[in-house]
């Protein structure tokens, strides 16, 4: 049976209403088909987040509606090992199924990390097999950091990038200085192949996708992370000072965005995704979609990433290039074509200089 999360907007409500809302689910829930899993409570922002077992999103607010009125504000389906991986459980905790004068006080609120590695050595890039090799190390690496901070949970993210979950800013980014450092500090590597950024946010906020706009910045930030820099969101920075701590922004190894930067790069990485396959799209024609003149760009993506709007955009083209690739259902010629290549030699050229292999070795290997 499908597994809803909805979210209920509730100004003015406690956490005790609503462990008695749950409690009053859990009485009638068999008349509905429905089985109620859990729940979170955020007091701060007043929301709360219901986990349900359900035939259908209108049973989980027919549910609701006649258990105490209190109808979700949005509902949508999940994966019960993604919401595990995020947020830690899936059924109430023993102490509450014990006793029901006990009540949540649980935020699902939290702080995700996208962390991304390139494979590099200093003279060479790295086999496909060595690629396997490092990336299971660099996997047992974070994980088992993830144990000094604060109990984050690890899970991977559809384009490959690593996520981590946490329920405090100060855990996330102790935990993305310490994998910066320890990652650098292996000598066999350059010193420009550690991408990470981080975002936060509730599971369902605009989207249908559980934390998905959270996960779609924080992956933002890591792509546009280049010399080794975390980038950080402005409002995990507010969190980390809410925590009691400041980031030295000055840091080398750690750049805040504030909300215009942040919204720039949104705006930048979405008008770049929507003319992706577009012939003869330039940074001139990106400049316009933005809204700004070519000399702004170019000062804007520097001041924010340190590389140049042309390799920006050669860099987003052959990350997509790459993703596509790994899906293994389209040829060399109509992946170079729908990343905006003009050619698939040219393609083929930058993707070698980019990845030390060309395209078609590197079909041929994870084919294998």
């Amino acid at each position: 049976m499908p597994i809803y999360m909805d979210r209920h907007n509730l100004p003015g409500v406690t956490a005790q209403d609503v462990a008695e809302a749950h409690q009053k689910d859990l009485e009638i829930q068999h008349i509905y088909g429905c089985r109620a899993l859990t729940y979170w409570f955020d007091e701060e922002r007043q929301t709360a987040f219901c986990l349900i077992e359900a035939p259908n999103k209108e049973a989980v607010s027919e549910m609701h509606k006649n258990a105490h009125g209190l109808v979700p504000h949005q509902v949508i389906e999940v994966n019960s090992q993604i919401v595990e991986s995020f947020l830690g459980r899936m059924e109430d905790p023993k102490i509450l199924k014990e006793d029901k004068n006990v009540f949540l006080n649980e935020s699902a609120f939290r702080v995700i990390l996208s962390i991304h590695i390139k494979y590099s050595k200093k003279d060479q890039i790295l086999s496909i097999q060595n690629n396997s090799i490092e990336s299971q190390k660099h996997y047992s690496l974070l994980q088992n950091k993830l144990t000094q901070f604060g109990g984050g949970k690890l899970v991977e993210d559809e384009n490959k990038n690593l996520l981590c979950s946490f329920s405090s800013a100060k855990q996330a980014t102790l935990y993305a200085m310490e994998i910066r450092k320890s990652l650098l500090n292996e000598d066999n590597y350059t010193q420009n192949h550690i991408k990470i950024g981080i975002s936060s946010g509730s599971p369902i906020e605009n989207s249908n996708d559980f934390f998905g706009e959270t996960t779609n910045i924080a992956n933002n930030l890591c792509f546009i992370s280049f010399h080794n820099k975390i980038m950080i969101s402005t409002e995990v920075a507010d969190h980390y000072h809410k925590e009691g701590f400041n980031i030295n922004n000055n840091s080398p190894e750690i750049k805040v965005l504030t909300q215009q930067e942040e919204s720039f790069i949104n705006r930048l990485l979405f008008k770049m995704n929507a003319s992706l396959n577009t012939q003869g799209f330039t940074v001139d024609d990106l400049a316009k979609e933005i809204g700004v003149s070519k000399s702004q760009l170019y000062r804007r993506i520097v001041a924010i990433t340190q590389i140049s709007p042309n390799d920006l955009v050669k860099e987003f083209k052959l990350s997509v290039a790459l993703q596509l690739m790994n899906q293994k259902n389209k040829n060399i010629s109509e992946i170079a074509f729908e990343t905006g290549f003009s050619s698939p030699s040219y393609f083929s050229k930058c993707f070698k200089k980019r990845y030390g292999t060309i395209p078609s070795i590197y079909i041929e290997t994870i084919s294998q």
